[in-house]
């Protein structure tokens, strides 16, 4: 019979013992009792209740569901993700969307709080019309959201950079000072200036090192860009109807994604990362007013070498502020270095022939501090006094 019907011999003798066992309802294969087909395995209502929750939020994925669910009865035993995406599958529903993932490179943060990475997501709408923004502070090598920080405004431009700075004192307290900050070139951290911003400089003061990627190339900036995606997915920001709303959510979210969110071998990002908890390297506004290092700052803008072209006027502008070169080098171009010593900026020829030199007056420890070494001419980016 095996070789008859093309089967093995194993497979003859079985089909006996069920026909011996079981008599004609043992000759139909048992595909119905087998895995997710099962009809006793979960209950009905248990996979109904998981698909209403993809239904009531399409963006999340089958990992995501699965611990808010657990938030809601920590004792159930609750599927595998596995199982909910073939529920998901079957249901019709789509794969949550997906992003990019960060592109390799061998600068990379090797341990917790090495590297942060910050970026700033604007435009959001929210149900009641108005717009949002928010900055993100994620760590590098562990991908875990630090903080993120909402606002009442559209676009980062219309908001003053030390609004940022609170923001990142009150990240700093929480967390520890990381080594350094990997950011790209938008407001308020850079900017398509040859300087560094205000915001810059007090980083640097704080011994933070600043990383700016190439203009154009957010695969740098690889984790923050993609955490931004899963943010805006779990939070649903066109749901919320105020920032305040928003601001919950997002800890809420947040929380969730360090803490309990599956991500090596099911731990989370702080079981797996237990130095995550804080950095080496603590922050208070006492350790910033005693230890702030301006000379650290100094040095850094000694390493800058800068071309003005000299005004009609005779003039060069340095952080919006004018500097007198001289009428007759009107329409040159001029190369301007920072002695760190005198704490002047001096201006020369190409051939390294000094023109003349001009005291730095918006380098100052206090100005730095303040947020206020660019001569803003907007009244509403002027810090308040």
């Amino acid at each position: 019979m095996a070789e008859e019907f093309g089967v093995s011999v194993r497979s003859v003798r079985r089909l006996f013992a069920r026909f011996d066992n079981l008599g004609k309802d043992g000759i139909a294969p048992d595909y119905e009792r087998c895995g997710a087909n099962h009809p006793g395995k979960t209950p009905e209502a248990l996979r109904v209740k998981v698909i209403q929750v993809r239904h009531e939020h399409p963006t999340w994925g089958a990992p995501l569901v699965r611990v808010m669910m657990r938030r809601e009865k920590p004792r159930r035993e609750w599927p595998s993700a596995r199982t909910m995406q073939r529920w998901f599958r079957q249901a019709g529903l789509a794969p949550a969307p997906v992003g990019r993932r960060p592109a390799g490179t061998t600068d990379r943060a090797e341990q917790p709080h090495q590297i942060w990475q910050m970026d700033a997501k604007e435009r959001m709408t929210l149900a009641s019309g108005s717009q949002a923004c928010w900055l993100r502070v994620v760590d590098e090598f562990s991908g875990a959201v630090l903080e993120t920080c909402p606002f009442p405004k559209g676009s980062f431009t219309a908001l003053g950079p030390w609004v940022v700075q609170d923001k990142l004192r009150a990240v700093f307290a929480c967390w520890g000072r990381p080594d350094a900050f990997r950011v790209d070139n938008g407001a308020p951290w850079g900017s398509r200036g040859d300087l560094p911003t205000d915001l810059a400089l007090w980083l640097i003061g704080l011994e933070i090192d600043m990383i700016w990627n190439p203009p154009h190339q957010p695969q740098c900036n690889g984790v923050v860009e993609r955490s931004q995606g899963v943010g805006a997915s779990w939070t649903e920001p066109h749901t919320c109807r105020s920032v305040r709303e928003l601001r919950a959510r997002l800890r809420k979210m947040d929380r969730i994604q360090r803490e309990e969110y599956p991500h090596i071998a099911g731990k989370s990002r702080m079981a797996a990362y237990p130095e995550l908890k804080h950095a080496a390297r603590s922050y208070s506004i006492a350790w910033e007013k005693k230890h702030w290092n301006f000379s650290r700052v100094t040095e850094h803008l000694a390493g800058y070498g800068i071309t003005r072209r000299v005004d009609c006027s005779g003039k060069v502008s340095i952080y919006e502020q004018p500097y007198y070169v001289g009428t007759h080098y009107a329409r040159e171009r001029v190369y301007v270095c920072f002695d760190p010593e005198a704490l002047q900026w001096i201006f020369s020829f190409k051939d390294g022939t000094e023109i003349r030199s001009r005291p730095a007056i918006e380098i100052t420890r206090t100005r730095i501090r303040r947020l206020d070494v660019t001569n803003r001419r907007n009244s509403h980016l002027r810090r308040p006094k």
